[in-house]
């Protein structure tokens, strides 16, 4: 994989607030929650213009997202029920494969090529993960997709610590 973008979570953010840097550790995209009745995600890039967001559908039985580019929609995620948890993307394309809950996993498109790995990183106080890729055309709507699937994650963790 040519390219990569690395996700670092702010310490003792309360909405969320990632920084996204590129393989050169130079800040490409800040991404910000704000809060609403269903979670939002906003990404700016390195001049501060919103080119992304994400939010979640009110009324849906599982967690299901939004997926905006320069102010259009360009597809949904949807967490579906199962045994195993699996996701249903309409989406590109695209299709995820592994480990999502575990943080190491694939993006792979219609054709079924690997087009990305998305990897968590461990041994830091925050969360990070790192997106590698080929087409960098493909940066921001697999950071869109990664961001997504955390946020889903995060409601899966909030339900099972509830029960």
């Amino acid at each position: 994989m040519n390219h990569s973008l690395y996700i670092s979570q702010k310490f003792f953010s309360l909405w969320g607030k990632y920084t996204v840097e590129n393989e050169a550790g130079q800040t490409v995209y800040t991404v910000q929650g704000e809060p609403s009745l269903t979670r939002r995600q906003k990404v700016y890039d390195d001049a501060g213009s919103q080119v992304g967001e994400l939010h979640k559908v009110l009324f849906s039985w599982l967690a299901r997202f939004e997926i905006d580019m320069d102010g259009r929609s360009v597809g949904t995620i949807q967490q579906k029920f199962g045994f195993r948890p699996k996701l249903e993307l309409d989406y590109f394309g695209w299709r995820v494969q592994g480990d999502i809950w575990g943080w190491n996993y694939d993006v792979c498109n219609a054709q079924g090529q690997v087009i990305a790995q998305i990897r968590k990183e461990i041994w830091h106080l925050t969360d990070h993960y790192a997106i590698h890729f080929n087409d960098l055309k493909d940066g921001l709507p697999l950071l869109l997709l990664a961001l997504a699937i955390d946020c889903i994650h995060d409601a899966q963790a909030a339900v099972s610590s509830s029960s």
